[in-house]
């Protein structure tokens, strides 16, 4: 017999589940009812009220807001800037476009901006985290008078030979920032090489380290040679005249693949040439079929006086003939061992090579000056980077200057050579941009005057120069005479923003960032030949507790 179980029990039990689905079902009805009125986001959306003092009330979710707008390029490349070179997050900016006017027939020591100023509104104080930052340059763009002259990409150097000796970790240092600065004159800028041919040497390296340096240069578009350095030359003046000879060679392997070279320079690693343009100019001078022996020393510290006579042996910079540069390879002194020891990267390679060459031939040392010239002293004339003169070649530019070549030479791929450097005076607000190194402005007055109009320091008996030198003095050159030479004549405070930052945009225009430290001033003029201890005169802007930042916009 089947016995059932009564049927009620479960009647009993469905009921209950009943109540309770109806009870859920009218408190889910209740809250949304009053889910607009009650229920908060977990997370509210970025606000700006958020960088206020907490007075203001963010945006409600059910409130209309609008995302900060797309940064402009001024206000990226600011906040580039302070957070690549750790700037004051507040600071003073203002920004201004420039177009070159290639209508000036030669480049003269300083050139006038008429009838504009260089800064017709104030800085704008800004802050870098204010996410509606929105800035933008001066318009319409200031045009700017400069010389038609060769750019990086235009230049054939295919005349010139360089050797230089250096280290790895020379090399390798500081970003290979070295190599970065070769790249502008021994390519085309654009990745591409511009002729010119490199031999280079490494101090006790490493094969490993070789194939790194020579595939280094090759991506750089720089044609070169790596050899590791002779093992017996234990300092860098052995190392030089070693590299001569093999300067020699390499001249004789290129000519066997039909590949003239004019011109073979020995140049210290930290040298810097702003145009090889000039530079094969100046060269051309002089015969190439015959012996010749040039130095190209850069300013006063590379030269030096010996008993009331001014000397040079070079400046980390010599070149030579063909024939010369054979005859050198040949001296006897030049395998000698050294007589003393110098210290990597600053032995006095050209001294020893100047005497080897005095003691064996009958050849002078032509000199062909750069920012210095012994005859500057006769008219107190300033020689530094912000004087006007158009330079050959820059030595220690880093050490003496704390400049960086290879992103102020950025400028003149758009504007040419000649515009590296090159002076341009705001009356109207006084101010003074010395393109790709400084800007600086003289609120209590400036002036332009020039050179012959100053008084002379010195008797013309009173320079003499060494017997062996013949100085390339260039008295036909408009460019250079000193009656073509302009000074600053200005009284009380001087303001000087140094070059930062320079890279190219998008659309080939050229970006430089100028900008003036907070903290105390360094004690010069941004040009340290511009600074005497006990000047009373003229005086450094005092410091600041906030950086100040100048971006120009070069435009193509």
């Amino acid at each position: 017999m089947i016995i059932r179980r009564p049927l009620h029990c479960g009647y009993v039990g469905i009921f209950q589940l009943t109540i309770v689905l109806m009870g859920t079902c009218m408190l889910l009805a209740v809250v949304r009812h009053t889910d607009q009125h009650f229920i908060q986001p977990q997370h509210q959306p970025p606000s700006i009220y958020e960088y206020t003092d907490g007075k203001t009330r963010g945006a409600r979710q059910n409130e209309t807001t609008s995302a900060p707008p797309p940064p402009s390029d001024e206000t990226a490349y600011l906040r580039y800037l302070a957070r690549e070179h750790g700037l004051s997050n507040e600071m003073p900016f203002f920004a201004r476009r420039i177009q070159p006017r290639f209508d000036s027939r030669v480049r003269k020591s300083m050139t006038e901006v008429p009838k504009t100023a260089f800064m017709p509104r104030d800085f704008q104080r800004v802050r870098t985290d204010d996410e509606r930052l929105d800035l933008h340059a001066e318009s319409p763009a200031v045009r700017l008078s400069v010389t038609p002259s060769a750019r990086p990409d235009a230049l054939n150097a295919s005349a010139l030979l360089f050797g230089i000796s250096t280290s790895y970790d020379r090399l390798t240092y500081g970003n290979a920032s070295l190599m970065a600065d070769w790249a502008r004159w021994l390519t085309d800028g654009e990745g591409g090489s511009n002729g010119a041919s490199l031999v280079l040497t490494l101090h006790r390296t490493t094969t490993t380290e070789i194939e790194s340096i020579s595939g280094r240069l090759r991506e750089a578009g720089i044609e070169a040679v790596v050899l590791p350095a002779d093992s017996s030359a234990h300092d860098s003046a052995a190392r030089y005249l070693d590299l001569a000879g093999l300067l020699a060679r390499r001249k004789d392997e290129l000519l066997g693949e039909g590949r003239q070279k004019r011109y073979l320079a020995l140049v210290d690693d930290d040298v810097f040439f702003p145009s090889l343009g000039e530079l094969l100019a100046r060269l051309d001078r002089f015969d190439a079929r015959k012996k010749a022996y040039l130095g190209l020393p850069s300013e006063r510290a590379d030269w030096t006086v010996e008993n009331n006579v001014t000397l040079t042996y070079g400046g980390g910079a010599v070149v030579f003939t063909p024939p010369m540069a054979d005859a050198v390879s040949q001296l006897p002194c030049r395998n000698r061992t050294a007589s003393r020891d110098d210290t990597e990267g600053t032995g006095q390679w050209d001294e020893r090579l100047y005497s080897c060459i005095a003691q064996h031939t009958d050849e002078k040392l032509h000199v062909l000056p750069s920012l210095y010239a012994p005859s500057d002293d006769r008219h107190g004339l300033r020689t530094g980077y912000e004087s006007g003169a158009r330079p050959l070649a820059l030595h220690h530019y880093r050490h003496r200057r704390r400049f960086d070549p290879g992103k102020a030479h950025l400028v003149a791929s758009l504007c040419g050579a000649d515009c590296f450097l090159q002076r341009f005076f705001f009356r109207d607000d006084g101010w003074i941009l010395v393109n790709g190194y400084s800007v600086s402005q003289y609120p209590d007055g400036v002036d332009v005057l020039p050179a012959a109009k100053g008084v002379t320091v010195q008797d013309s008996s009173e320079v003499r120069v060494g017997d062996r030198l013949s100085l390339d003095s260039l008295d036909d050159d408009a460019r250079t005479r000193v009656d073509a030479r302009q000074v600053v004549s200005w009284a009380g405070t001087k303001r000087t923003w140094r070059l930062l930052d320079s890279r190219k945009g998008a659309a080939g225009e050229v970006w430089q960032a100028y900008v003036k430290r907070r903290g105390s001033s360094s004690g010069a003029y941004g040009d340290e030949d511009d600074w005497v201890p006990e000047d009373t005169v003229h005086t450094q802007d005092g410091p600041s507790d906030v950086d100040s930042v100048i971006v120009l916009i070069w435009e193509p």
